[in-house]
């Protein structure tokens, strides 16, 4: 009897720390997403150890810059993601028919919560991916997932989304498809679509650039 309640007692306890640990994100406004729609959504991966210099992330693209001799090479795991180097220290993965700027989603290393610095090589301590749901057909949110596991299962990170740590990339999903949705009913609009575009890139170099 007595191991009975002990166990009984093991569980409600377990039961209220699942319980305590479910993380929610902050309830959005329909103006608010839609903001997001045309701006970008951020999920950045916080390094808590084994920070890359630049050469240690550059294995990420698959190939690897002589001039940034890479010590740790745990982002030759993750090579086969499609991210490519674009310029100054900046990383993507590009779009097909290059539209808008020609990437769907963008990732940046940081140092001290900014993504602008002068010396490249010393260590980041954390990479912005940003991803922009208006300017992207809807099968392109599968990228964000693929990156988001990648880094989550394969490096030593703490992600954050809106403000809050997480783990499960539910979250995320669930913001795009809603942000998705919002665009189908109140704008009446298909992410990645022409008129989309108009709405992203409009009156911008990168926009004429394409469609003049």
């Amino acid at each position: 009897m007595k191991n009975i309640s002990l166990l009984l007692i093991t569980i409600i306890l377990f039961g209220c720390q699942e319980k305590k640990e479910k993380i929610e994100l902050t309830e959005k406004s329909p103006a608010e997403l839609m903001a997001m729609a045309k701006e970008e959504i951020n999920i950045e991966f916080v390094f808590n150890s084994d920070k890359p210099t630049f050469g240690e992330l550059y294995l990420i693209t698959g190939s690897e810059d002589t001039k940034f001799p890479a010590i740790n090479r745990q982002f030759e795991k993750l090579n086969s993601l499609g991210i490519t180097f674009i310029d100054g220290a900046y990383y993507g993965i590009k779009n097909e028919n290059k539209i808008g700027d020609g990437v769907t989603l963008w990732l940046f290393p940081m140092k001290g919560g900014k993504i602008e610095y002068t010396d490249i090589d010393a260590p980041f301590d954390s990479i912005l991916m940003e991803y922009t749901v208006l300017s992207n057909k809807e099968k392109s949110a599968e990228l964000i997932k693929n990156v988001f596991f990648a880094f989550k299962d394969n490096l030593d990170v703490k992600i954050l989304f809106e403000g809050k740590e997480i783990n499960d990339f539910d979250l995320v999903e669930n913001r795009i498809n809603n942000i998705i949705e919002l665009c189908r009913t109140e704008l009446n609009i298909e992410p990645g679509s022409d008129e989309a575009l108009k709405l992203v890139w409009k009156n911008t170099t990168v926009y004429n650039n394409v469609y003049d």
